[in-house]
């Protein structure tokens, strides 16, 4: 059984309240201590698959920024052989633990030192089963597209970030209440400047290349838009030639994004600005801005997707279309 969408978007604050209880249970024990060595070992490389895949990026991303040698890849990648080498140790991210990828990709660890991690719901699934160390999600059942999963897991590579680099960024105990706050706000703004769009450009760089992958496939999966994901360097060097009339991008964080969506907006460009940076932009017809807590890290990332989620309901609703899977192929799960 799956949960009704709006339902479990709702419900992501408890969601993550009881799942941060599961995984700082784990991280105080035998998986803490795992992960602490892993840091001081050498290289560790993250993956997964959907928005487990986004999410390990983002978890990559926040290691770098602490100064630790660390990659993520897409599991599909990885699960035709992976070379003896190729890291110290091994992350592997899947809600399900079923995904077939990640699985596979888990098993190619060739045998010898090298450290194998899994974060899953289910510690008894294929990829727990195969890892050396399993970190627990304890999330509740999640809706068909994935909501309280994907939040769930930011939070928990952000507990195991910090377990691993010995650094906080996030103020975890107030996530929840801050996750509550973006969640009553309005969908139907961030809806109607995406709706009719022939394709949205989704654009963030650092942490937040995690937001944009996964923001983009939840409006291809629940509301049907076609979406293409791009970091705001890679945007430059060339996709936003295709800027003018008639098309959306949707923009997170700060930094060059802010100067994009202005430009873009004066482009012709229908713009929205998902961000927690305390700036004062130009107001523009074409620009609107969606204003978050200011939350770094991965719990910012957290935030992010929910007005997303909320749109993404929105449009489903007037489009008269369920939310839910109708194509997944049968052997992308085990």
């Amino acid at each position: 059984m799956t949960v009704a969408y709006l339902d479990g978007v709702r419900a992501q604050p408890e969601n993550l309240r009881r799942s941060a209880l599961t995984v700082r249970a784990a991280l105080a024990g035998p998986a803490g201590a795992q992960a602490a060595a892993v840091s001081r070992w050498g290289s560790l490389s993250a993956f997964g698959m959907g928005a487990s895949g986004h999410a390990a990026a983002a978890f990559a991303a926040v290691l770098r920024a602490d100064g630790l040698p660390v990659t993520s890849a897409s599991a599909a990648d990885l699960q035709g052989g992976i070379p003896r080498g190729l890291a110290a140790a091994y992350v592997g991210v899947s809600q399900s633990g079923r995904s077939r990828e990640t699985v596979e990709a888990l098993a190619a660890v060739p045998a010898g030192p090298a450290v194998r991690l899994a974060l899953t719901n289910h510690p008894d699934s294929p990829l727990g089963v195969l890892a050396d160390t399993v970190v627990p999600l304890g999330c509740a059942e999640d809706t068909d597209v994935s909501t309280l999963s994907y939040t769930a897991t930011l939070q928990a590579l952000g507990l195991l970030a910090e377990r691993m680099s010995g650094r906080c960024r996030t103020d975890w105990e107030l996530l929840p209440d801050l996750a509550a706050e973006v969640l009553d706000g309005d969908g139907e703004p961030l809806a109607a400047a995406l709706a009719d769009a022939g394709c949205v450009d989704v654009v963030a760089s650092g942490v937040r290349l995690a937001t944009a992958g996964a923001a983009a496939l939840l409006l291809r999966e629940a509301a049907h838009l076609p979406t293409a994901s791009f970091t705001v360097r890679e945007y430059l060097h060339g996709p936003v030639e295709a800027a003018g009339p008639g098309r959306v991008a949707l923009l997170f964080g700060a930094g060059r994004a802010l100067a994009l969506a202005l430009d873009l907006a004066r482009f012709g460009t229908r713009v929205v600005l998902v961000s927690g940076a305390d700036a004062d932009l130009p107001r523009h017809d074409n620009l609107l801005v969606v204003r978050l807590p200011p939350v770094a890290g991965l719990g910012g990332c957290v935030l992010d997707i929910l007005p997303v989620q909320l749109a993404a309901y929105v449009l489903a609703r007037r489009a008269g279309r369920p939310i839910e899977l109708r194509h997944m192929p049968a052997d992308t799960k085990l």
